[in-house]
């Protein structure tokens, strides 16, 4: 008996071709990574805080500035400034065991090194946020740590 193939057998054929690449798809796809925060719905309650913070930062004269040296990022502070307190969050987008958060702890100069022992070589996200004279601050700039 010879086996005829109709019509019929290649839509089979090809609803199982079909399934089979779906179904690669999403086995190869893998990890599609980590939420950036932990306790995102708490953080959005506190997004227009950030936003206007932001907006205070971006009116000031004069902007703290991120040095990149060999033995670190350098934050420093505009001299005038009489910072209270604040923190520091350097993000990584592919591995949030690389983030690197510290309290902001400014020395005489007004400034601040994050050591490049805590740093790996990529890209972080960085927040800088920072109260003065009872107002709250916040800088987010990427930055490349490329040392080492």
């Amino acid at each position: 008996m010879k086996f005829k193939f109709t019509w019929a057998h290649g839509i089979i054929v090809a609803l199982g071709s079909f399934m089979i690449f779906i179904l690669s798809l999403l086995f190869f796809a893998g990890d599609t990574g980590d939420l950036i925060t932990d306790n995102y719905y708490e953080k959005s309650l506190t997004y227009e805080d950030d936003i206007d913070a932001e907006r205070r930062s971006l009116e000031l004269e004069k902007h703290p500035e991120v040095l990149v040296q060999a033995n670190g990022f350098n934050i420093v502070f505009p001299e005038e400034y009489k910072v209270t307190n604040g923190k520091i969050y350097l993000l990584r987008s592919n591995d949030q065991n690389l983030d690197v958060q510290q309290d902001l702890k400014l020395n005489a100069k007004n400034q601040q090194l994050i050591p490049s022992v805590k740093l790996v070589k990529g890209e972080y996200d960085l927040a800088l946020s920072w109260e003065m004279n009872g107002e709250k601050y916040l800088v987010k700039k990427p930055l490349k740590w490329n040392l080492q």
